[in-house]
């Protein structure tokens, strides 16, 4: 069977090729293809796909429009010459302004935007589209209505498959260097109040304990930030050598571990008692009972967490 010739005189090209060519892995190039319908390869009697020069142009230019910080989703279907013309407006990655396509920064947009940068494996340009959300909506707007979303949107891609091991990784590792940054406030007065955050022993995933701290440091409260897995007894030695007003707990994985309860108990035991225990994460449900019995504060939301924040404060 005679291969088809795009181009007169030029040879439909590999997907190695077209990796290669266009800077974006295989798996980004798929999903492009099957999610927001970016280019239409050919197929060959094996099903491999073959594409167009035109396509690897295409391509190029949505690469380098999403590295500017435009969403895959606000541009896939812009014609080959306007998107010529956004990528001629932005300039080089993050020096320029915005194109009338995003010119309205949006919460949807934004998660959009970084989705995009997590599926082309770049952390410096998530890194770049968090800080233009901040600059429009805010830390504490940013924290709710962007990074909230954009998280569970990784989780359950991950979990579908549309996201492999290497691009959660990258993702989360990104998110928390951001969200590290905006937990150490400029400023914060001699006064404010602690609170100690890190995940319980058994929980490794340490992105909702970043954004906890984050927000809480956006409150003005001087966080003391463990990191992941601490054991009950180290969490209460930190907690108390640094005369904390509250520790909070984020339990995001698994929901179901059967050693957690009695970690939670033990805190309870050897924390004093006048240090309000907080829990939050995708995973705190399943131990309703237990925090029950701890009494322990539970805040399904970042939005409940903030407002238990202030309460504290009052």
């Amino acid at each position: 069977m005679p291969i088809k010739r795009s181009v007169a005189g030029d040879l439909p090209h590999s997907m190695r090729i077209v990796a290669k060519r266009t800077g974006l892995s295989p798996h980004v190039i798929r999903i492009w293809e099957k999610r927001y319908r970016t280019v239409t390869p050919q197929r060959t009697a094996t099903n491999r796909r073959l594409y167009s020069t035109a396509d690897v142009e295409r391509l190029t230019l949505l690469r380098q429009a999403t590295e500017a910080g435009h969403g895959i989703g606000m541009i896939a279907q812009l014609p080959t010459s306007q998107l010529e013309m956004l990528v001629s407006h932005d300039g080089p990655a993050g020096d320029a302004p915005q194109s009338p396509v995003t010119s309205e920064v949006t919460p949807s947009g934004l998660v959009e935007a970084v989705f995009g940068a997590v599926l082309a494996m770049d952390p410096e340009a998530i890194e770049r589209i968090l800080d233009r959300g901040s600059v429009a909506l805010g830390h504490i707007r940013l924290l709710n209505d962007v990074v909230v979303p954009l998280l569970t949107r990784i989780g359950v891609a991950w979990q579908s498959g549309e996201l492999s091991v290497a691009h959660e990784h990258i993702a989360s590792a990104a998110i928390r260097t951001y969200l590290g940054h905006l937990a150490r406030p400029a400023a914060l007065h001699p006064g404010a109040p602690a609170i100690l955050v890190t995940t319980p022993a058994g929980q490794m995933h340490e992105v909702g304990a970043a954004l906890v701290a984050a927000a809480a440091a956006q409150q003005g409260w001087r966080v003391v930030y463990a990191g992941a897995a601490m054991p009950a007894t180290e969490i209460a030695a930190a907690a108390i050598q640094n005369r904390v007003r509250a520790v909070a707990l984020s339990i995001v994985y698994p929901a179901d571990d059967p050693g957690l309860g009695a970690e939670l108990l033990r805190l309870r035991r050897v924390l004093p008692v006048e240090i309000v225990m907080m829990v939050g994460g995708r995973a705190a449900g399943g131990y309703h009972q237990e925090l029950q019995s701890i009494r322990a504060v539970w805040a399904p939301s970042l939005g409940a967490f903030l407002e238990e924040l202030i309460r504290l404060r009052q």
